[in-house]
C-alpha cells in the first residue's frame, strides 16, 4: 500500500498504519509523560482500528523495551564506530547515555509505533 519511505516516516510520526493520516496517539507531544503512551482506539481518519486486545497484555511493555534497548544499542555502535581509534571513548559512552536517557519518552512512543506497525494483526 505504502512505499519504505513513506512507511517510515508514518512511523515517525505516530500516524495510522492504514490510511497514514490520523494519529495514534491521544496527545501530539510526549508530554505529560504519564500519557505520553495512550493510543486512540480507532482512526480519526479512516475509522482504522488502532487499540486491540493485545496492546494492554503484559507482554507489551517487555516488547516495547525490547525495541527501546534495539534503539539504544544501534545508537551506541554508531558512536562507538566513530570513537574506537582514540581515547575518548569513555567521554562518548557518557555522553551517549545521557543522549539515550533524554530522548526516553521519544524512544518509548516511536518503539510502541514500531510494536503497532509491525507486531500487532489488525483484523
Amino acid at each position: 500500500m505504502f512505499d519504505i519511505k513513506t512507511k517510515v516516516l508514518n512511523i515517525l510520526r505516530g500516524k495510522c498504519p492504514k490510511c497514514g493520516k490520523g494519529n495514534i496517539y491521544i496527545h501530539k507531544s510526549v508530554f505529560p509523560l504519564s500519557k505520553m503512551l495512550t493510543t486512540v482506539d480507532d482512526c480519526p481518519v479512516c475509522g482504522h482500528k488502532i487499540k486491540s486486545g493485545e496492546e494492554n497484555a503484559p507482554g507489551i511493555n517487555y516488547a516495547v523495551s525490547v525495541i527501546v534497548y534495539a534503539i539504544a544499542v544501534i545508537f551506541y555502535a554508531c558512536v562507538w564506530g566513530i570513537t574506537y581509534q582514540d581515547n575518548s571513548f569513555i567521554y562518548a559512552f557518557l555522553f551517549s547515555t545521557a543522549v539515550v536517557i533524554l530522548l526516553q519518552p521519544w524512544l518509548m512512543r516511536l518503539s510502541k509505533t514500531i510494536y503497532i506497525y509491525v507486531l500487532l494483526k489488525f483484523k
